[in-house]
């Protein structure tokens, strides 16, 4: 069976669109299911650093209040025998901190103040005063309004509360230090609970104990409010694998109305996924983190990610377990896929009805050449005939040649013009070359006229009647041979053959070799050059490289100063010694730089006449000798350069 082109062409870019479409589909479906578990496991350790500083922070005033108290009992402030201030400061304290439900007092003696919140009494908070050495054991219990007034007292026979033997009393005295209890659950208000105490000392004796009591039923509260995904949660787990913190915490506590609540274990919370995920984590059926770790687990067949975290910022050996189902992050991008499948397939299927009708739009012309040129062939048309419309994109084809002509000669005059700057170059080359030669030639006559002129002096300062004049213009004559030796020996230094090498070598002296060299051309622009250079470090690099450097700078500032006309006309060098380099700064009292010009960038220039390339090849030179050249944009007037060079 035979096909038309029409036909195998529309199929054929049908299929390639939907196998295109389809490798699409596939790569994108990988790389964001994997950007979307990393985004899971992301929000993991988020949600685990969140849990780790709000539990912290949650505590924190807890442990802050108690070392508190403790100093200001340790001070003497408040009296430990002064039972009513001692009652009156913890009433204060506790009203700093809402999160704390209580705070106490015991000492050696068995008296017990004990200041707290209470929710259902006659009373906002409720005072327990136990004194066994002024009766028999009895607590007095005082409820008070926030201005510390009395709403109601009660007397109950039946206390017999030692804060002695309590375990945070023991703890605290033993260790001497401040302790934090295990995690338990209040009777009273059924909510859970943890104690920190720390010891009252004088002269080195134990004299009491400060405790303060806070309920940790707020991070649970966090917790169930914490953004982690549909599916997953948070809890915090103690070193025994207790369940301290859940979203569903209040579910959680067992036991009845009229017996002591108990915390229960990771494996008798009803979260089975929970379970599975952290009721193994200690061979001994402990908790143990020392860092944060992710985990993979399935659940009936549902894959899932895990993080243990312990709790920073504390000495608790409390854990953070977070967990969260794979299809919470993926199943989206899953039916996404399937969706685009399906969509790629409609897609593909109208592709190839359409694919037809062009293939036949596309073919006619070519049909209609095939004609003409069978016609041709047979003689029946002259092959002076008008071309079939299909030859009109030889137009545009005509037209971009023509385009790419006219662009080779925009490119032809620009190679005129880099060749008129190559010849000038080598005249530029030429000129240093004789300048070497005539600097070489000049050296020997003026070192002649310094010997002559010196041995002037000397004769004519042997005779009596000297004549002051004469000897001012054979001493003026003797400096300008001098200075003009310099000068040309700057210039030799200057213009001779750079061989490359990195030496060590004296600023100061370069500065000055600079100043001689371009003393003339500032004199003639009517430039001041002052030079503000102390006794510097030698730096390493190669001398002739910073020379030209350093030059090209001085002269785009007297240049700058000149074209702009400034009233204040003055270039100044000043060198800086900084920690492992030198810095040099060339400033002017010229316009500055114009904002539209980007500094060096090949053949970007604000002068009329320039190429554009000194700056950029000054910064190569700079990095090149292991320093850098920059514009210093905090400048406000005129302009100022830094060089920087290793010292």
């Amino acid at each position: 069976m035979k096909f038309s082109l029409g036909f195998v062409l529309a199929i054929s870019l049908a299929g390639l669109q939907f196998l295109a479409i389809l490798i699409v589909v596939s790569t994108s479906y990988l790389t964001s299911e994997k950007a979307m578990l990393q985004h899971a496991r992301d929000r993991l350790a988020e949600a685990g650093a969140n849990a780790s500083e709000h539990s912290s922070g949650f505590l924190k005033p807890a442990r802050e209040v108690a070392e508190l108290s403790q100093r200001v009992i340790e001070s003497g402030i408040v009296g430990t025998n002064d039972f009513p201030q001692l009652e009156n400061f913890l009433f204060q304290t506790l009203q700093t901190e809402t999160q704390i439900s209580g705070i106490y007092f015991g000492d050696e003696a068995g008296n017990f103040t004990y200041v707290m919140r209470s929710d259902d009494g006659p009373g906002p908070f409720r005072t327990k005063i136990i004194r066994p050495g002024l009766r028999a054991q009895s607590a007095d219990l005082i409820w008070r309004n926030a201005d510390f007034s009395t709403v109601e007292t009660l007397v109950d026979p039946n206390d017999s509360f030692d804060p002695r033997t309590r375990p945070w009393y023991e703890s605290a005295k033993l260790n001497r230090s401040t302790v934090w209890t295990d995690p338990y659950v209040f009777f009273s208000s059924r909510q859970l609970g943890i104690s920190v105490a720390v010891p009252v000392v004088f002269d080195n004796a134990i004299k009491g104990v400060i405790g303060v009591d806070i309920e940790i039923s707020t991070i649970s509260n966090f917790l169930s409010e914490l953004e982690l995904s549909t599916h997953g949660s948070a809890l915090i787990l103690d070193g025994a694998g207790n369940v301290i913190a859940h979203p569903r915490m209040a579910q959680m506590i067992e036991g009845d109305t009229d017996s002591a609540p108990d915390l229960v274990g990771i494996e008798d919370i009803d979260d089975p996924v929970a379970q599975a995920a952290f009721n193994q984590s200690g061979s001994d059926g402990l908790i143990k983190v020392e860092r944060e770790t992710q985990s993979e687990f399935e659940y009936e067949n549902d894959k899932y990610v895990s993080l243990l975290k312990p709790l920073s910022e504390t000495e608790l050996p409390w854990t953070i377990a977070v967990y969260a189902p794979e299809k919470d992050f993926t199943q989206s991008i899953k039916n996404n896929r399937t969706r685009n499948i399906w969509l790629a397939a409609l897609v593909s299927f109208l592709a190839a009805l359409a694919g037809l009708a062009l293939a036949e739009l596309i073919l006619r012309p070519v049909r209609a050449f095939a004609v003409r040129t069978a016609l041709v062939s047979q003689g029946e048309v002259p092959d002076t005939a008008p071309l079939p419309e299909t030859y009109k994109e030889l137009e545009k084809a005509n037209e971009t040649l023509i385009d790419q002509i006219a662009q080779r000669r925009n490119a032809d005059a620009r190679i005129l013009e880099l060749n008129r700057d190559l010849s000038h170059f080598s005249r530029v080359n030429l000129m240093g070359q004789m300048a070497t030669g005539l600097a070489h030639e000049l050296s020997q006559p003026l070192t002649a006229i310094s010997q002559n002129v010196d041995a002037a002096i000397t004769t004519a300062k042997q005779h009596k009647d000297i004549n002051p004049d004469l000897l001012n213009i054979l001493t003026e004559l003797d400096d300008q041979a001098h200075r003009g030796g310099d000068i040309l020996r700057a210039l030799r230094g200057f213009i001779r053959k750079d061989q490359g090498e990195k030496k060590p070598f004296d600023v100061n002296e370069l500065v000055k070799q600079t100043q001689s060299l371009l003393h003339h051309e500032a004199l003639e622009q009517k430039v001041t050059l002052r030079f503000d250079v102390n006794q510097m470090p030698l730096v390493t690099g190669n001398r002739i490289q910073i020379a030209q450097v350093l030059i090209n700078l001085v002269r785009n500032a007297i240049e700058a100063i000149t074209e702009a006309d400034s009233p204040v006309k003055e270039v100044a060098i000043m060198a800086r010694e900084q920690p492992n380099h030198l810095e040099i700064w060339v400033e002017d009292t010229g316009p500055g730089i114009s904002p539209d010009v980007t500094l060096f960038k090949q053949f970007e220039t604000s002068k009329k006449d320039g190429m554009g390339l000194g700056l950029s090849i000054c910064r190569t030179i700079a990095e090149a000798n292991g320093g850098r050249l920059w514009y210093d944009q905090d400048h406000k007037e005129g302009s100022r350069f830094c060089l920087s060079l290793p010292i």
